[in-house]
């Protein structure tokens, strides 16, 4: 499993995790052993350490994010936030776009059947 591959995820804390402001920056917190992180945002490569980023924004102000270390053993992953441990060898393949290619065609043929009744 690659660092991409954990990206719409949620993290499981198999310990006590430090969150820091940014890669090796301020520790601004703790994710306590068993509690799920947010969903993986984004992840940073900062000298050979793989970060993953979380997105805090608040709706009116400005956006921000949180980090934590990626360690061997650190983290179990999940599809579900929660306290849901899912072993990294039966996890499913999550769709990107789950039922949105259909949707995105019947949009794409309504669009289309409209175009040709207005150029009539």
């Amino acid at each position: 499993m690659t660092a991409a591959d954990v990206l719409g995820r949620y993290l499981i804390a198999r310990e006590d995790v430090p969150v820091y402001d940014q890669p090796n920056g301020t520790r601004i917190g703790e994710i306590k052993k068993g509690n799920s992180t947010a969903e993986v945002y984004s992840y940073l490569v900062r000298n050979g350490q793989v970060w993953w980023q979380f997105d805090y924004t608040i709706p009116g102000q400005t956006p921000g994010a949180y980090y934590v270390m990626q360690k061997d053993g650190r983290f179990s992953i999940s599809a579900a936030p929660g306290n849901v441990l899912v072993a990294p060898s039966i996890l499913p393949e999550i769709d990107v776009f789950p039922g949105g290619s259909k949707n995105i065609l019947l949009y794409g043929l309504l669009g289309l059947v409209a175009l040709l009744v207005l150029r009539r």
